[in-house]
C-alpha cells in the first residue's frame, strides 16, 4: 500500500456500486434510447434521477440541450433541425435519452445538476422556457424494418406513418385521416400544428433502416421515404416548438460501410439537415471532457482538491535534480513540474499524462470510441487498484500510464477501436502483451520475470511490479502512432511511468534507469524496436509488424493439450504402414486413464492373418517406468496374464507401441503444428511473403512432427512359446531409421529373432521339422492354422509360401492322405486343398513289412533336428503338438509316450494281434454335484489320453453324448464335432 501523511486516493474516491457490482463492467455503457422510452428491458436510465446522477454537464451537452429547451420551451426563432453525426461512442445516444427526459419528464428533469444548468443557459434574456406537455416521437430505427408493422407502432410500415402513429398516440381517427392526406410537407405541417403543444421529434438510427431499404426487396420504398423526411424537415423548420434531432454517423466515421444505395440515401439526407438547420451539427462531447466524464460515471462526488494538491506537492519533492534534468525537462511542454499540481487536480485519481495520452491521442483515432471505450478501460483499472488497496497491497499514488492492468483490462484495450477491422494487430497486440508483459494470471511474461530478478538484487524502485508497470507503459504508448509520426516512446516517457513520490522521498532514479536497461536490453522485451531519429531522443515501441513469432507464441498458448495428443494419433495412422503383414489395425483408446472394458476395446482384433496392431499413444506407451498398465493389457489382448482375453490367433499377432518419453516430444511438436496452422489462418494471403513464410513454417512443422512420432513408435510385442511356456516378448527398435509402424521394418526385426519367415522363405525342411514335433498328422487345415494359432510356428507372409512348402515336401518324403488312408495324388500346388479337414498331412507309408522277431524293435525313430531359419536362435524345449505346453494333462502319459516310443518288445509281440470292443454306458447321469461332475471329467480325461497315445493300434469308435446345459454354456462342442466327422443335434429341453 501507499504510504504518506495524505490519503490514498482509494481512501478519498468511493467507486459508484455499478463498477463494483459488474467486476468494472459499468453495467450498460451504451445507453439505448428504444429500452428507455418503451422499457423493454428494465435499464436504469430510464429514470430521470439515475441518468441526471451519471451525466456530467459538460459545456457541449449543456449549450445542445438549452438550444432545444429553447425551441421547444419558447416563441424564439432558432434552430429546429439538429444532427449528431459523431463516431460510436461519442455520447449521441446518452444526449438522446436526457432529450427525452426532458421532454417527457421536465419537472424532474430540471431538478437535477444538469437540468438546474441547461434551464439556466436557455432562459437567458428573461425567457420562460416552458415544456409543460411537450410530447417526444421516438422513433428508432434500428428496431424496425421497412414494410413491416411492429407493436409499438400498429398498423404503420414505413417512417410517415410510424411517426404519425406516434404523434397522435395511436388515435386511429386522427392517424387515417393525416396518412390519407400524404407524405407532404403541408400534411406533416397541419398534423404537427394540431398536436397544440410542443413536439420532440428523436430519429434514431436512421443508417440502420437505410440499410435496409438498400435491400433488393425493398429499394422501391426507398424515394417516398425519402420524400417524407425532406417534408418533415421542412416542415420542423416552419412550425413553432417543433425540434427534430437525427442521428446518423458521418460516412468517414461509421466503420461498418454502406452499399451505394444507402451512401447516397445519407448524402441525400445530410445534405437537407444542412439546408434546413446549418447550424444543427453537434459534438455532444470534447476530448477534454474525458476526465470529468469519467470521474462522475465511475466514482461518487467527493471533494477531491486538498488531497490532490497535497499529492502535488510530493510528487514535487520526489522529482530531485536527475529526475528533472534527465526526465521532466525532457518531456515537453504541459507535460513537466510547471502546472503539475492544477493537471493532478483536474484528472484526480488518474495521472494527467494517462488523461494526455488518451485526449490527444487515442482519441484522434477515428474509430476509436471515445467516451464509451474510456470508461471501459478506466473502470476495470480504477476497481483493481481499489482492490489491491483494501487488500494491504501496493497501489499506485495515481493511476499512470503504465498501470492499466493488462491481466484484466487488456480486451478493453484492445476493442476500444484502436484497431477497429484490423484483426490482425489487435492479435499481435494481445500475443505481446501476454508474454512480453504480464500473462492473465500475472504469474508469467518477460517483464514479470524481470521484476523478480531485479527484486532479489533489491532494485524495485519502492514500489512493486515496476517492470510491469514501464513496460505496460511502453505497450500504451506503441499502440498508436504519436505526433509528428513518432512510434513508441522516449526513455523519459517510460521512466516517468514508474515515478512513485512515496514512500519519502520516491523513486530512485538510479533503480528506475537500471529497470529501463533490464527491459531495453539483450534480455529484455522480445517484440521491443528501437529506432534513433536524427536530432531527437531514441525512440523505444513494441512492434507487432514480420513478428510471425510473436503470432506463433499467443498461439501457442491457446492450444489444448487434448488437441495435441488427437493430432498425434491422427498423424500416427496416417503414417503406419503394414508392410508385409496382412493387415494392419488401430485401436482406439477409449479413456487415457483408469480402467476400460477390454473386451470391446480390442473386439474385432483376433482373426486368422498376420496383423499389425497401433496402440493409441494417448493411453498405450511403454517404458520410462510408466507402463504397468500398458504392459499388462497388452498380455490380455495376446490372451495371457490374469485378464487374458479369449483369442485363437494371439500367435500371429504383433503389437506397435509409443516410447513414452519419445511420445512427450511427439506430443509438443504436435502443438508447434497447431499453433502454426493457427497463425496460417491469420495471415492474408494476398500477403504474399508473409503467407508463405508461415506455409513453409507449417510444413516443416509437420515433418518434424511426422518424423518425431516415427522415432516414438519403437516398441513392438509377440508371443514367443520357449520350455517354460508361452510368453510376451517386448521388443525395441534401437535404430532411430526404424519404428514400428512400419510393417516390414518390424517383420525384418521378426525374422532377425526367428519369429517370421523372409518372403518365399519358408522352406520344406523346417516345415518337416516343425510337423516331426506333433504326435499325430495334421490336416492341411490345421498345418495352415498352426501358423496362425501355434506361436512355435513362424509368421509367413502370405498363405500360399505353406501350400508351396507343402508340395515341397510331398517331393521329398511325405504324402497326403485321404480320410481312407489312401495317398493322393498331387500334382502341383494348386492341387492342395490347404483348407481340408478330412485329407491328412504324413510321412510317406513304406510297403508292409515282416514282423520283427521278439526282441529285435518294431519300429525305429529317428530325430530330425529342425532347421535354423535366416536369423532365427536355436530353440530349446520338449515336443509339441497342437496341443499347447499348458495342455500336457490331456495327453497320453509320460511313461506311455516312452514305451510307445522306444519300440521295446513286449509279451506275446510275436501273436497275432486281438481286438476288444470297449463299451461305456453313461445314461442321465446328473453332474450338479462338484463330486459327480469330477467323475466325469475323469473318464473323458482318461478317453483323451488313450486316444493321443502315438503307437496305439485304435479302429473305429463311436461316441454319443448328450448334454443337457444352459444356452450358451456349450463351449465350442458343436464346432469340434463337426470338424470330427460328427453329427449334432441341438434341441430344446424343459429339463
Amino acid at each position: 500500500m501507499s504510504t504518506g501523511t495524505a490519503s490514498h486516493w482509494a481512501d478519498v474516491l468511493t467507486l459508484r456500486p455499478e463498477v463494483t457490482a459488474s467486476d468494472g463492467s459499468v453495467g450498460e455503457l451504451q445507453m439505448s434510447l428504444h429500452k428507455a422510452v418503451y422499457q423493454t428491458v428494465d435499464v436504469p436510465y430510464r429514470k430521470v434521477d439515475y441518468y441526471g446522477d451519471i451525466t456530467q454537464p459538460t459545456p457541449n451537452l449543456v449549450g445542445f440541450f438549452s438550444r432545444v429547451a429553447r425551441r421547444l420551451g419558447t416563441d424564439a426563432e432558432t434552430t429546429a433541425l439538429f444532427h449528431l453525426d459523431q463516431g460510436m461512442g461519442g455520447g449521441k445516444s446518452h444526449a438522446l435519452v436526457g432529450l427525452y427526459h426532458m421532454a417527457n419528464s421536465p419537472q424532474e428533469f430540471f431538478a437535477t445538476e444538469l437540468g438546474r444548468k441547461v434551464r439556466s443557459e436557455a432562459g437567458q434574456g428573461g425567457r420562460d422556457v416552458d415544456l409543460t406537455c411537450a410530447q417526444a416521437v421516438v422513433l428508432t430505427a434500428d428496431y424496425f424494418s421497412p414494410g413491416k408493422p411492429s407493436e409499438t407502432f400498429g398498423p404503420a410500415t414505413n417512417l410517415f406513418e410510424r411517426f404519425l402513429w406516434s404523434l397522435t398516440g395511436g388515435d386511429m381517427d386522427r392517424y387515417q385521416r393525416y396518412v390519407e392526406g400524404g407524405p407532404n410537407k403541408g400534411t406533416l405541417q397541419q398534423a404537427l400544428s394540431d398536436a397544440g403543444r410542443p413536439v420532440l421529434i428523436l430519429l434514431d438510427e436512421l443508417m440502420d433502416y437505410a440499410l435496409q431499404l438498400a435491400d433488393a426487396t425493398n429499394v422501391d420504398r426507398m424515394p417516398n421515404e425519402k420524400a417524407f423526411l425532406n417534408a418533415l424537415m421542412d416542415a420542423c423548420d416552419d412550425v413553432p416548438r417543433v425540434v427534430c434531432v437525427v442521428v446518423m454517423i458521418r460516412s468517414e466515421l461509421d466503420e461498418r460501410g454502406y452499399p451505394p444505395l444507402a451512401d447516397d440515401f445519407r448524402s441525400y439526407v445530410s445534405d437537407r439537415l444542412v439546408r434546413n438547420g446549418p447550424d444543427g451539427r453537434v459534438a455532444v462531447t470534447e476530448s477534454h471532457d474525458f476526465a470529468s466524464i469519467i470521474q462522475r460515471r465511475l466514482f461518487e462526488p467527493a471533494e477531491v482538491g486538498a488531497a490532490a494538491s497535497h499529492l502535488a506537492k510530493q510528487y514535487d519533492t520526489a522529482s530531485d535534480t536527475a529526475w528533472r534534468d534527465k526526465v521532466f525537462d525532457k518531456l515537453g511542454p504541459n507535460r513537466a513540474l510547471t502546472g503539475f499540481a492544477e493537471r493532478v487536480e483536474a484528472s484526480y485519481p488518474f495521472h494527467p499524462e494517462l488523461m494526455r495520452l488518451v485526449r490527444e491521442e487515442w482519441s484522434q483515432v477515428q474509430n476509436f470510441q471515445r467516451v464509451r471505450s474510456t470508461v471501459a478501460i478506466f473502470a476495470r483499472t480504477a476497481l483493481h487498484w481499489v482492490t489491491e488497496h483494501q487488500a494491504g497491497r501496493w497501489a499506485p499514488a495515481l493511476i499512470g500510464v503504465g498501470d492499466i492492468p493488462l491481466t484484466t483490462a487488456l480486451e478493453q484495450l484492445l476493442s476500444s477501436g484502436l484497431f477497429m477491422g484490423n484483426d490482425r494487430a489487435i492479435q499481435g497486440y494481445r500475443s505481446v502483451a501476454t508474454t512480453d508483459i504480464t500473462s492473465t494470471d500475472g504469474s508469467a511474461g518477460r517483464a514479470v520475470a524481470i521484476d523478480q530478478r531485479l527484486r532479489i538484487a533489491g532494485v524495485t524502485a519502492r514500489q512493486d511490479h515496476a517492470g510491469v508497470r514501464m513496460a505496460t507503459a511502453l505497450f500504451c504508448y506503441s499502440m498508436v502512432a504519436r505526433p509528428r509520426g513518432g512510434r513508441g516512446a522516449t526513455k523519459a516517457e517510460m521512466l516517468a511511468a514508474i515515478l512513485e513520490p512515496t514512500p519519502k522521498p520516491g523513486s530512485p532514479y538510479t533503480d528506475a534507469e537500471e529497470i529501463f536497461n533490464a527491459l531495453t536490453g539483450e534480455d529484455g522485451l522480445g517484440a521491443l524496436e528501437i529506432t534513433q531519429p536524427t536530432n531527437a531522443p531514441g525512440r523505444y515501441y513494441l512492434s507487432i509488424r514480420q513478428t510471425l513469432r510473436m503470432y506463433f507464441t499467443a498461439s501457442l498458448a491457446l492450444v489444448d493439450p487434448p488437441s495435441c495428443e488427437k493430432l498425434v494419433w491422427e498423424q500416427t495412422q496416417r503414417l503406419a504402414r503394414r508392410g508385409t503383414f496382412d493387415e494392419i489395425r488401430f485401436i482406439d483408446a477409449p479413456i487415457a486413464t483408469g480402467d476400460i472394458d477390454l473386451p470391446r476395446t480390442f473386439d474385432g482384433v483376433d482373426s486368422a492373418v498376420t496383423r499389425l496392431v497401433v496402440l493409441d499413444s494417448r493411453r498405450w506407451t511403454l517404458l520410462n517406468g510408466k507402463d504397468t498398465v500398458s504392459r499388462a493389457e497388452i498380455t490380455a489382448l495376446l490372451g495371457l496374464g490374469p485378464d487374458a482375453l479369449r483369442v485363437d490367433n494371439a500367435a500371429s499377432c504383433v503389437v506397435a507401441c509409443v516410447n513414452t518419453q519419445r511420445r512427450d516430444v511427439a506430443r509438443k511438436r504436435a502443438r508447434e503444428v497447431l499453433a502454426w496452422r493457427s497463425v496460417l489462418k491469420q495471415i492474408s494471403p494476398e500477403d504474399v511473403d508473409e503467407f508463405r513464410e508461415a506455409t513453409t513454417k507449417v510444413t516443416e512443422a509437420e515433418d518434424k512432427l511426422k518424423k518425431d512420432i516415427e522415432k516414438a513408435f519403437q516398441h513392438y510385442a509377440y508371443l514367443v512359446r520357449a520350455s517354460d511356456g508361452l510368453h510376451v516378448e517386448f521388443k525395441r527398435l534401437d535404430d532411430d531409421g526404424k519404428t514400428s509402424l512400419r510393417g516390414d521394418q518390424v517383420w525384418a526385426a521378426l525374422v532377425e529373432a526367428g519369429r517370421a519367415t523372409n518372403t518365399a522363405g519358408l522352406s520344406a525342411d523346417y516345415l518337416a521339422a516343425l510337423l516331426d514335433n506333433f504326435e499325430r498328422t495334421l490336416t492341411p487345415r490345421e498345418v495352415v492354422q498352426s501358423f496362425y494359432k501355434n506361436s512355435m510356428f513362424p509368421l509367413v507372409a502370405a498363405t500360399d509360401e505353406i501350400r508351396q512348402a507343402i508340395f515341397a515336401l510331398l517331393r521329398s518324403g511325405w504324402e497326403l492322405a485321404d480320410s481312407d488312408g489312401d495317398k493322393l495324388a498331387i500334382a502341383s500346388p494348386e492341387q492342395i486343398s490347404i483348407g481340408s479337414i478330412s485329407q491328412s498331412l504324413r510321412r510317406a507309408v513304406k510297403a508292409a513289412e515282416t514282423v520283427p522277431a521278439a526282441g529285435v524293435p518294431s519300429k525305429s525313430t529317428t530325430t530330425i533336428p529342425i532347421p535354423k531359419q535366416p536369423g532365427e536362435p536355436v530353440r530349446g524345449g520338449g515336443p509339441s503338438g497342437l496341443f499347447g505346453v499348458d495342455d500336457q494333462d490331456y495327453r497320453a502319459t509320460a511313461g506311455q509316450a516312452s514305451e510307445a516310443g522306444t519300440g521295446d518288445s513286449t509279451p506275446g509281440s510275436s501273436d497275432p494281434t486281438s481286438f476288444k470292443r470297449y463299451i461305456v454306458e453313461l445314461t442321465n447321469r446328473s453332474i450338479t454335484a462338484p463330486e459327480a461332475r469330477e467323475q466325469v471329467w475323469q473318464l473323458l480325461k482318461e478317453l483323451s489320453k488313450v486316444l493321443d497315445a502315438p503307437s496305439a493300434n485304435h479302429q473305429l469308435m463311436s461316441l454319443s453324448v448328450t448334454l443337457i446345459t444352459t444356452e450358451g454354456a456349450q463351449g465350442a462342442i458343436e464346432q469340434k464335432a463337426i470338424q470330427a466327422g460328427a453329427r449334432v443335434r441341438v434341441e430344446d429341453d424343459d429339463f
